[in-house]
């Protein structure tokens, strides 16, 4: 049996993994750019590791725990909950996790008010009896936002807590995003909080790749045309296959929200802190400020600190971001120095839930990729394992 998959990204990865899993080995994955991991890839630059794009793993996220070694990962875990900056003022929301000090400080300093608090302990007591599938299987269509306030909570809560931290996982400003998307993830963070690699994100695609073995991979070649038999290349090469898998949106079938990360390094972190800060304060730009080499040391190798800055959208320079990071860190942002930008085109898919994902089309094309099912690592690695079981059981 002979397969041929155009992408190595994450679902294309994953497809890959679930079948050499199950004896097949004859694989052939065509990759347009330099390197494997789709939108999961860390460059090395001036000493420092730079996610493209701040992303984080969910380790409660069930189809990459059926798949990485999170040992061989070493994770490195954020603290649960968020620092808010509201003007000029900071709002702690830390989870009870963190200690009796941290839930003083949320009951009595953080957002909203105490029914906010016990609406949220009850929502996170609901989610965490739920199972992923019921979630998405329910017919309910609603915004995450329509969500929320169908919940109870209180505007002050929202506009505090909810859409800040919510624009940066949907990369959306209106929490316009289905609702189950908002279930699902806070589900996540609930149960296992967030984390990157020691490495960077790109680790992931790396373990992948070390399992697949990186000679199944061509590197630096495009397709320019595709059928359920075969895999043409730009150079006019066409390779015959039993089974052909697209693993990537080559077809344009989805649109995308658009993000922008700007990298800066300084000599002296503004806090001391592990938790994602918010940025709530009205017209506002930046979204959330990581201190990334604080959750992770080894992002820095030069003895700076590295600082992660967040905006949905597009934004072409650094000076863009600079009213707002002074507004909550004061003038020892003029200290920062910036290291590198990444504007982010198709960071996250806006998806379709009544539009069911079938694995393969009528024409006998195989697709997988998170455009097709929920805009995640996880939604990205779910795909692929269906799909190769999809072509395990046509065997």
């Amino acid at each position: 049996m002979k397969i041929g998959i155009i992408g190595a990204g994450l679902s294309g990865l994953t497809c890959s993994w679930y079948l050499k899993k199950n004896n097949i080995h004859d694989i052939t994955i065509f990759e347009s750019s330099e390197k494997a991991g789709g939108k999961l890839k860390t460059d090395h630059v001036d000493g420092f590791l730079l996610d493209r794009g701040f992303q984080v793993l969910l380790p409660a996220y069930p189809e990459t725990k059926k798949v990485l070694d999170y040992q061989k990962l070493q994770l490195q875990r954020f603290h649960k909950g968020s620092l808010i900056y509201k003007n000029n003022k900071k709002i702690p929301f830390y989870d009870p996790e963190n200690g009796f000090t941290a839930l003083l400080k949320t009951v009595v300093f953080g957002p909203g008010t105490l029914l906010d608090k016990l609406i949220l302990l009850k929502l996170k007591w609901t989610l965490g009896r739920l199972s992923v599938e019921n979630i998405f299987s329910s017919k309910k269509t609603i915004s995450s936002l329509s969500y929320l306030r169908e919940l109870g909570f209180s505007e002050k809560i929202i506009e505090e807590f909810w859409i800040p931290f919510y624009q940066g996982v949907f990369l959306e400003n209106n929490l316009e995003t289905d609702s189950k998307m908002l279930q699902f993830t806070f589900k996540m963070f609930a149960e296992a909080g967030a984390a990157v690699p020691k490495e960077g994100m790109g680790a992931i695609a790396r373990q992948l790749v070390d399992y697949i073995g990186e000679e199944k991979i061509r590197y630096n070649t495009k397709v320019s045309h595709f059928d359920n038999k075969s895999i043409t290349t730009s150079d006019g090469k066409t390779e015959l296959f039993d089974k052909v898998v697209l693993a990537c949106n080559m077809n344009n079938t989805s649109s995308y929200n658009a993000v922008t990360n700007q990298y800066f390094q300084a000599e002296k972190l503004p806090l001391d802190t592990k938790h994602v800060i918010l940025n709530a304060s009205k017209n506002r730009i930046v979204n959330n400020v990581v201190l990334i080499s604080n959750v992770a040391a080894n992002y820095s190798k030069n003895g700076k600190h590295l600082i992660s800055v967040s905006a949905n959208g597009i934004y072409l320079k650094a000076d863009d971001f600079l009213k707002d990071l002074k507004s909550m860190f004061g003038s020892q942002v003029d200290n920062w120095k910036p290291v590198k930008s990444y504007i982010i085109r198709e960071a996250l898919p806006i998806i379709n839930f009544e539009k069911k994902y079938k694995p393969e089309s009528p024409e006998g094309v195989y697709y997988c990729g998170d455009h097709l099912v929920q805009g995640s690592i996880n939604g990205a690695m779910e795909s692929g394992r269906i799909t190769a079981e999809e072509i395990i059981k046509r065997l």
